[in-house]
């Protein structure tokens, strides 16, 4: 998206946020970059859009062809203490969801500590949606 006009990035936060309000009838307070790309006008138009912009200190790696038995390293790593880690992982990777997930759950109870969702983490007293207004569409839908 950094290479996006201001908008491009805009129709196609729309859309996404159309289809969620669509289904959901929320949409999300906060938008993690594809990439981490915050380049351009990225940062500009997402405070325009009134987003909370995230990143992570926790790589699992599974884009990166990492095995589950090395993002459970890096988990280690950043260890269970501080303030709470945001960490990426990806739902697309067959590792990430039957073995790392069940894992990092598993570790997290073991070490005392609580997953939560990004607001909760960030301490955002706003919570991680908005309201959003259903708009009638007709098909087919698409994002």
């Amino acid at each position: 998206m950094g290479s996006m006009s201001a908008s491009q990035i805009t129709t196609e936060m729309t859309k996404v946020e159309t289809a969620l309000v669509n289904l959901i009838g929320i949409k999300p307070a906060y938008m993690r970059p594809p990439y981490l790309e915050t380049s351009g006008q990225f940062l500009p138009t997402m405070k325009t859009m009134d987003y909370k912009v995230i990143t992570n200190d926790v790589d699992a790696g599974d884009w990166n062809n990492q095995s589950p038995t090395q993002s459970q390293s890096v988990f280690q790593s950043a260890g269970a203490s501080g303030n709470g880690h945001i960490s990426l992982m990806h739902e697309t990777y067959a590792g990430t969801v039957n073995t790392l997930t069940p894992w990092l759950i598993n570790w997290a109870k073991s070490n005392n500590l609580k997953l939560v969702t990004v607001a909760e983490c960030l301490g955002d007293p706003e919570g991680m949606y908005k309201p959003g207004n259903w708009t009638k569409q007709t098909g087919p839908y698409s994002c």
